[in-house]
């Protein structure tokens, strides 16, 4: 009897309804190695050691390779709270009552065990089954907190579950695996593992998508803090298209206009308070669609990739405040955000610049997806040093 669960056909659950349903494998996994407290106590450590980011029993190592990264911090404080989450809710599981099974045929990954696992695992020929059990159960609880880690709100996030749980992620976890502890994360890489966990489907360079009546985006787009994340996701109960399911993907590239003449002296531009929304473009193949950032004021409306936008938003540097502002007098010439906008395509404006925003969300991230990326600090009244256009984003 393999069955530990009601997942059979394909079902959406959270974190806890997971949980909850994989418990009657770590109930099943203590009683066939003895029982009692101090086996489920060894079992869940062994968890904890495989949820890890370090060490010599960690699934994920992120405690090596390459270093100072914006992407790497992100993912790691990440996966650092989807662990807590997943831990949590594991040792506040209670039994449901439901007979589990009295073995199983585990995927067997082959995950160290921490020592006094070991020892209580294989003291007995006999234990054959509670291996079984507690590789399983491991195993599902790793996918689990690894298909939750795209996500900022991950108690929230419904993944797609059947009969074996979350073990249709073998293949894409391992893939992504890889990505986050050798290489560079490129963004597109974690809303694919995103859209595989949730939708079993994904399309290549993605930047985001829309499943039943769920938005997923990076956090910036949906309301979120101009500081906030950037590389990582955020579920929201909203649609922006008809479709049950949609990738959101870039628009073509944009040409580069540059401006050569300051709009107004420093301290004199005017910041108007906009309003904004998302409009969807035609859909477009294998299920896809652009979003536009549309923002504006009494008749006046500009319009921004939303793709552009956020990749703008990915490329700007963040210099860490300082509680000495800098002299923005010192800044050689100062423009208006609106003006900006008004160019077609993407606009290069010369070093020593500072474009004030009034802290508007939607129109730096406009001004983002119109500003030639690799030189745009988000200014928060830093000392930064160089030559950098200035995106002041103080209210």
């Amino acid at each position: 009897m393999n069955a530990w669960n009601d997942f059979a056909g394909g079902r959406a659950v959270d974190a806890a309804t997971f949980v909850a349903a994989s418990h009657t494998l770590l109930e099943s996994a203590v009683a066939a190695a003895g029982g009692g407290e101090a086996t489920r106590a060894e079992f869940v450590a062994g968890l904890a050691a495989s949820l890890s980011t370090s060490g010599p029993y960690a699934t994920l190592r992120l405690d090596t390779g390459l270093a100072d990264q914006e992407v790497r911090r992100e993912l790691t404080e990440n996966v650092e709270a989807v662990s807590s989450l997943v831990l949590d809710l594991v040792r506040s599981a209670r039994p449901s009552g439901v007979s589990g099974p009295v073995d199983i045929q585990s995927s067997c990954v082959g995950y160290a065990w921490i020592p006094p696992v070991a020892e209580r695992l294989t003291a007995d020929a006999g234990l054959h089954a509670a291996r079984n059990l507690y590789n399983e159960w491991l195993w599902q609880l790793v996918l689990l907190r690894d298909a939750l880690i795209p996500f900022t709100n991950p108690a929230e996030v419904l993944l797609l579950a059947d009969a074996d749980g979350l073990t249709r992620l073998r293949d894409t976890r391992d893939w992504f695996a890889v990505q986050v502890m050798t290489r560079r994360v490129p963004h597109a890489a974690i809303v694919r593992f995103a859209a595989e966990a949730v939708t079993a489907e994904h399309v290549d360079g993605a930047y985001g998508f829309q499943h039943g009546g769920v938005v997923v985006l990076p956090p910036v787009a949906l309301d979120g803090p101009l500081l906030g994340p950037v590389y990582l996701l955020t579920w929201r109960e909203t649609k922006l298209v008809p479709e049950d399911l949609a990738f959101f993907v870039h628009a073509e590239q944009l040409s580069v206009n540059t401006l050569s003449a300051p709009t107004r002296a420093a301290g004199e531009v005017e910041v108007v308070e906009l309003f904004d929304r998302l409009v969807p473009g035609s859909p477009g193949p294998g299920g896809t669609r652009t979003l536009t950032l549309v923002v504006g004021f009494d008749d006046h409306e500009w319009r921004v990739d939303l793709g552009q936008a956020l990749r703008g938003h990915r490329y700007a540097s963040r210099p860490p405040h300082q509680d000495s502002p800098r002299n923005t007098s010192a800044v050689d010439n100062s423009w208006s955000g609106c003006a900006v906008l008004r160019e077609d395509g993407a606009v290069s404006v010369p070093d020593g610049s500072l474009i004030p925003t009034g802290g508007q969300r939607a129109l730096t991230l406009a001004l983002l997806g119109r500003l030639r990326p690799g030189n745009v600090v988000l200014y928060t009244g830093q000392d930064v040093s160089g030559q950098h256009v200035l995106l002041d984003i103080r209210s």
